[in-house]
């Protein structure tokens, strides 16, 4: 990609403070040619505060400094995010472009948010690789799984509290050509869910009434799907090779002879597509489809549609073998694209589901070939 995600975070990103105590992370927006400071509520108010003086508060970029606020009374809003107005005197140049999305359920959207931790250091961070692990729309917030290694500081200390006062930072997509705004972090997860708890910036709009120019259809997404595949077929290569060489692996063995009765004379390379198949979509699965309920329903039910009925076919020769694959694989291909076809988004994944799913049936036996048996 060629966005710059570091220079531009250092823009976007801020910190607020009162009177020497760090209050959390901010993210500076513009809206119809207005900036504010965006922040979690709960960062600026306190818990009995119905309204807040921004004159006690100090916002400091890394980018800009010091940066002033208009001095109103805010009065608390409802939902856990608040706006406040940067000052018309305040000069920010090569502010970049942001556009706003709640478009955040494809599947290969990777996001970041940066943030000041409430640490010794004093400094942001940024935390990568980031996936949306749902959405409950009825309480207004998304959850953000972001990777284990975030939960643990330097001193080895684990567990939310290593990301406390990130509150407020800005969630944005790390993996697109263009800058995203999506939500903000308002909570840390303190359960078993290894995560952040965000609010969607058009819930976000709703609530204060500001124009934000919210784009429902993310555009381009089919290049992140092929980024996407390539980068996981990049990764598995050591597996590949190693399944392929693994004679002890069962899965590879039923593989290796069913490929005997529809691929005569097959090679390495045979193996070692099927196998990369296999184990691209067996982790795009795990790690971009499992925790989208609605991707995911639809990928069962069109697996559930290829298993019904008997998968066992007995054919008399290899050239008969292999005739039955390819119909098999088509037969696949058209239901995976029937079950996606209203989604044009996730439509960019039905060579990899289809492929993938069938020489996981072949490897697990479900889908089976058999030579007849001549007495």
């Amino acid at each position: 990609m060629a966005l710059n995600l570091i220079k531009i975070l250092e823009k976007l990103a801020v910190t607020l403070d009162s009177d020497d105590v760090y209050l959390g992370s901010g993210t500076l927006v513009r809206v119809n040619g207005v900036f504010y400071i965006l922040t979690a509520r709960h960062c600026v108010f306190d818990d009995d505060e119905n309204e807040l003086c921004t004159s006690k508060i100090i916002v400091k970029s890394e980018h800009y400094g010091e940066i002033k606020l208009d001095i109103l009374t805010v009065k608390r809003p409802e939902l856990d995010a608040v706006l406040l107005k940067v000052s018309d005197y305040v000069e920010l140049k090569d502010y970049p472009e942001i556009l706003y999305t709640d478009d955040i359920t494809f599947p290969s959207l990777q996001f970041c948010f940066r943030g000041k931790p409430k640490s010794v250091s004093g400094k942001l961070n940024t935390v990568y690789n980031c996936s949306i692990n749902g959405r409950d729309k009825i309480n207004s917030v998304i959850d953000v799984e972001i990777p284990i290694q975030y939960y643990t500081d330097h001193k080895g200390g684990t567990g939310a509290e290593v990301l406390d006062g990130y509150s407020g930072s800005g969630l944005v997509i790390a993996n697109h050509k263009q800058l995203y705004y999506c939500a903000i972090v308002c909570s840390v997860s303190d359960d078993n869910f290894c995560g952040v708890e965000c609010i969607s910036i058009s819930d976000i709009a709703a609530s204060s009434g500001l124009p934000f120019d919210i784009i429902k259809d993310l555009p381009c997404t089919s290049e992140i799907v092929q980024m996407d595949v390539k980068r996981l077929r990049k990764e598995i290569t050591e597996q590949i090779i190693n399944s392929a060489d693994d004679t002890n692996n069962i899965a590879v063995k039923n593989l290796k002879r069913k490929m005997d009765l529809f691929l005569p004379g097959w090679g390495k390379e045979d193996l070692e597509q099927f196998l990369s198949d296999m184990l691209t979509w067996d982790i795009l699965y795990k790690d971009k489809v499992r925790g989208n309920a609605v991707f995911k329903n639809l990928i069962d039910e069109s697996k559930d549609a290829l298993s019904a009925g008997n998968k066992k076919y007995i054919v008399n020769s290899s050239s008969e073998g292999n005739r039955s694959f390819h119909n098999i694989k088509s037969e696949f291909r058209d239901i995976v694209s029937s079950f996606l076809e209203e989604h044009t988004m996730w439509k960019k994944y039905v060579t990899t589901v289809s492929n993938g799913e069938v020489a996981k049936y072949l490897a697990n036996c479900n889908l089976d070939f058999r030579e007849q048996k001549w007495k």
